[in-house]
């Protein structure tokens, strides 16, 4: 398995797929180098590629494309780097390369590569004309085909709307609209990124101060040092929703001012949602604001709690009732740290991944379906949580204060699900009132017709299957759940708003639920 934190990326592709050019948008975005391969060989020869191959031929070529390949892998430059069309046919090109560094390989309509060969008909020695296209094409269709990171692109779109796509192939996103932009990384080995995200922070930080739990400090304090290089000044707050307070808010505050912590500083939270939200709303209101840096380490705060920049804590009346937007300067999600969370962690992120499937990305449950025989593989554990993690993404870049009510969607399951966590003293932890709340407003649909009957039932297997609970706990307080719906921060006008499943892939956010719906519902109705 690769490690996506590696330093270098690699992009690949036939022919005038716009590998330079995009290459150059993601290096700015990661502020990285760009380097092409070709302009590397055309140096190393002393002359352009095609006159190079009509003097020395297509084997010399291919070998100084080969030498200059392996002397780039052994700098492991940090950098992003287009590689020329053949580039990994050779199988050892392609061994230096993904073992220095993961590849993407970008595909695009052959009708498309055809008129961008035409219109500079010649500059390609291999592809001089569309009919020469067409055939390196089809010789090598299986050979691009086989790399496992790919983007597809439909048409010819903007090249301002490919780089992004290839960013969150490579597990990076770059999220915009809330504040300063902020990287997503995701990964196997994603601390190792760690000093290259303080290094693009301007200004520099002179101080850090590390936050986790009881749990996650003694188990990965020492990787975040190993990464950084050094020890820094540490604080841990009790792990477990309960402490998720303004008690513990205080202390975090003096452990920032005996770290010395000023405005140009940094505080790293490495832990799940309750480390995560408590930490951002800490530095949200310490000197006015200071920036902080995530580094979930749950399945449920890599793909939801550890993205979006919402901050809070509890107050006995209700769950993240206070808070802040205070987004994050950086997320490095190493997905290495899955491997020590228990069972009900893991499937309590699930909960959330299936959430963002029904939301925005119905291919995710197929993914979903396939964790019982890969639950140990970090590799797919690694690729469903870049999938998920790009729901989120894309509703924070069309809505990042939840205004228009499209961020709102990822509400879904959270209001019964809130209620039955803090009615149940949350002995029921987050993800499972979640997937107990998403059967729940799917039944609610149901009932006011918003969605096609069977729905609710479908949910329940789906969530079922990976091991959740789906119904309201017997004995449960109908109008103690009422009441802790009362006090829901998603109201509007008095009233609470539901975001409810009309089908998987679309949800309907602001949605008025009839009185004796709900209680119907929370009474435990599952008709």
């Amino acid at each position: 398995m690769i490690p996506l934190a590696a330093p270098t990326l690699f992009l690949y592709g036939p022919p005038a797929t716009g590998k330079s050019t995009c290459a150059q948008n993601l290096a700015v975005a990661l502020g990285k180098a760009a380097i092409d391969l070709d302009a590397e060989v055309e140096r190393r020869v002393g002359m352009s590629i095609p006159d190079y191959v009509a003097k020395a031929g297509p084997t010399a070529f291919r070998d100084a494309e080969s030498a200059t390949l392996a002397d780039l892998c052994a700098r492991r430059p940090d950098a992003v780097v287009a590689l020329g069309g053949g580039t990994l046919l050779r199988p050892e090109n392609r061994a230096a390369a993904e073992a220095c560094g993961p590849v993407v390989c970008i595909q695009t309509p052959a009708e498309v590569l055809a008129r961008r060969v035409e219109r500079k008909a010649g500059s390609r020695p291999f592809s001089k004309d569309a009919e020469a296209l067409r055939r390196t094409l089809e010789e090598r269709r299986a050979h691009y085909a086989s790399f496992p990171l790919s983007v597809t692109l439909l048409g010819d779109p903007p090249p301002q709307e490919v780089w992004p796509r290839v960013l969150a192939a490579f597990g990076r996103y770059r999220v915009a609209g809330m504040a300063a932009p902020y990287l997503v990384e995701v990964a196997a080995g994603a601390f190792a990124e760690l000093p290259r995200a303080l290094a693009r922070l301007e200004p520099a930080p002179r101080h850090l101060l590390l936050v986790g739990d009881s749990n996650t400090l003694p188990l990965f304090r020492d990787r975040v040092f190993a990464a950084l290089g050094r020890e820094i000044p540490c604080h841990a707050i009790p792990a477990g929703e309960a402490h998720k307070t303004l008690a513990t808010v205080e202390r975090l505050w003096g452990a920032m001012l005996g770290a010395g912590l000023e405005r140009g500083d940094v505080v790293l939270a490495l832990g799940g949602g309750v480390v995560g939200d408590l930490t951002g709303f800490a530095a949200s209101a310490w000197l006015r604001g200071i920036r902080w840096l995530n580094l979930p380490t749950t399945l449920l705060a890599m793909v939801d709690a550890g993205v979006g920049g919402k901050t809070g804590a509890d107050l006995p009346a209700g769950k993240n009732l206070i808070g802040a937007f205070h987004p994050p300067c950086a997320v490095l999600a190493d997905t290495e740290t899955l491997a020590t969370l228990p069972e009900r962690e893991l499937r309590c992120g699930l909960a959330e991944t299936f959430k963002h499937a029904v939301i925005d990305d119905p291919g995710l449950m197929g993914m979903l379906g396939e964790f019982a025989d890969r639950r140990g593989d970090i590799d797919f554990l690694t690729r469903l949580v870049i999938r998920s993690v790009g729901v989120k993404v894309r509703a924070i870049q069309e809505d990042p204060f939840e205004r228009t009510g499209r961020r709102a969607a990822l509400n879904l399951g959270h209001t019964v699900g809130h209620a039955v966590e803090a009615a149940s003293g949350f002995t029921v932890a987050h993800g499972e009132a979640v997937a107990i709340g998403t059967v729940a407003a799917a039944r609610i649909a149901e009932r006011v017709g918003l969605a096609q009957p069977g729905l609710a039932r479908t949910l329940k297997a789906g969530l079922e299957a990976l091991g959740l609970p789906t119904e309201i706990p017997e004995g449960m307080d109908p109008a103690a759940l009422r009441d802790y719906l009362s006090h829901d921060k998603k109201k509007a006008g008095g009233q609470v708003r539901f975001a409810l499943p009309k089908a998987i892939g679309e949800v309907q956010t602001g949605c008025l639920v009839p009185e004796e719906v709900l209680n119907g519902i929370l009474a435990g109705q599952r008709v």
